[in-house]
């Protein structure tokens, strides 16, 4: 900024701007004056102290009128020349200036990408499972070791990480398993840009996107060798009430969550009592990642959905209820938060048993779990009728493009209630399943 040996009061002062760079507060001068047109011209040395200098420059236009009314009171005379008739010209200047032109960003701050991998491990690991942490840190680190680890991070581009996912399906790593690694990649380079360690990108122009897809044949394969539907029939031998009997009291619970909400077992078993409530008089239920111990997969499975008119009448509500005056805060309350494979490992486990335990003969191709119910529910909605994007909406599916539109607009409890309930029906003997669910 200006240096002046003068305020137009014959008193000397010095006047330093700070400005925030990201990794912390840096005191920068600059030597600004007013060339003979009018204009405004500032001294900068190099690309980076000209982003520098273009944020003092907006920084002082926004606050001069301030500076001056507050800091230089007007001399009676004020000598022609004096400090505040040059910083009132300056100022004018630097207005008209900063609107015609945008300052350019600062660039990214060096950071080595062995040292980035690192911190962005450190700022995920309180919100993430151990397991998943640890597959995470594999997928980094070795994408870091292959570019080199201490590779400036801003010099990384598209072609390196194209050369990394070769090389992984040079080694014989899956489509699925490439999927997920460069997923993890992706959210590192999202945290980068906003740790000021990366250029910022378009959206949709992530480093690390768009390199792995399924091929026909394997998205067909995937389909052929993934979880299977039930059908009528088993759901029907599954859940009479001397085969719920054979669970635990919190797996009974559980299984008839998920055959009714189509919820991933994971969203099941982390349920908190605050996750139930009443919007515009429907009782809802809530999958989030606020709690403690609380995470989805994506931010489309950050849902609200109607609780199903047969949990209502199996007693779903009296049973948060009783938790509740009991004082405790979750539905599943003798699981303990934090466990290595996840909160609805317990669920999918004891499911799977109850499957064996009922009979059900696994499919030639394909097989039966937990997530089975979510197949069924996503199957049985679409047989009703309900269009796509309330299937997505209900499930917390993810739309393309195509439905985006309609998925976004507005749409409450009472419309999905009426639109997706009489679907999930499974003509199950209800009066009998509540005297078990209510046994001890």
């Amino acid at each position: 900024m200006a240096k002046d040996g003068s305020d137009g009061l014959g008193k000397s002062r010095r006047r330093e701007l700070v400005l925030r760079t990201g990794m912390g507060n840096e005191l920068v001068d600059y030597a600004c004056k007013i060339n003979p047109d009018g204009s405004a011209s500032i001294e900068a040395n190099g690309p980076e102290d000209h982003a520098r200098a273009m944020e003092a420059l907006a920084e002082m236009a926004k606050t001069m009128p301030a500076f001056l009314q507050r800091e230089i009171p007007k001399a009676n005379p004020e000598p022609e020349g004096g400090l505040r008739s040059v910083l009132e010209a300056l100022g004018a200047s630097l207005q008209q200036s900063l609107s015609m032109q945008t300052p350019s960003p600062a660039p990214p701050r060096p950071r080595a990408i062995g040292k980035s991998a690192d911190a962005w491990l450190k700022s995920i690991e309180a919100d993430t499972l151990k397991k998943t942490l640890i597959i995470k840190a594999a997928a980094i680190n070795g994408f870091a070791r292959h570019v080199g680890i201490n590779k400036m991070l801003h010099e990384v581009q598209r072609e390196d990480v194209h050369a990394w996912v070769e090389a992984l399906r040079a080694s014989g790593l899956q489509t699925p398993t490439l999927i997920n690694k460069t997923s993890y990649l992706r959210g590192f380079f999202n945290w980068a840009v906003s740790a000021g360690a990366y250029p910022k990108f378009p959206k949709d122009e992530n480093p690390a996107a768009g390199h792995v897809i399924y091929r026909k044949q394997e998205k067909k394969k995937r389909r052929a060798f993934g979880f299977k539907a039930f059908t009528l029939e088993q759901i029907q031998a599954l859940y009479t009430a001397e085969a719920l009997a054979n669970l635990s009291e919190g797996a009974r619970w559980g299984a008839v969550i998920g055959l009714y909400t189509g919820a991933r077992v994971s969203e099941v078993g982390q349920l908190a009592l605050v996750d139930f409530t009443t919007v515009d008089g429907v009782p809802c239920m809530m999958i989030t990642d606020e709690g403690e111990g609380q995470s989805v997969k994506n931010e489309p499975s950050l849902r609200t959905i109607p609780i199903h008119p047969d949990l209502i009448t199996l007693g779903l509500m009296e049973r948060v209820e009783r938790l509740r005056e009991r004082g405790e805060k979750r539905l599943f309350p003798k699981i303990k938060i934090g466990s290595v494979n996840g909160q609805g490992d317990w669920l999918s486990k004891a499911y799977g048993r109850h499957i064996e335990t009922v009979g059900i003969t696994k499919p030639d191709k394909g097989k039966y779990g937990f997530h089975s119910l979510r197949k069924t529910a996503i199957q049985a909605m679409k047989s009703g009728k309900v269009p796509l994007e309330w299937r997505c909406a209900y499930v917390g599916h993810d739309l393309d493009e195509e439905h985006v539109e309609i998925y976004s607009g507005e749409y409450g409890p009472k419309e999905m209630r009426a639109i997706t309930s009489s679907a999930l029906h499974f003509g199950i003997n209800l009066v009998a399943i509540r005297a078990c669910l209510s046994m001890d």
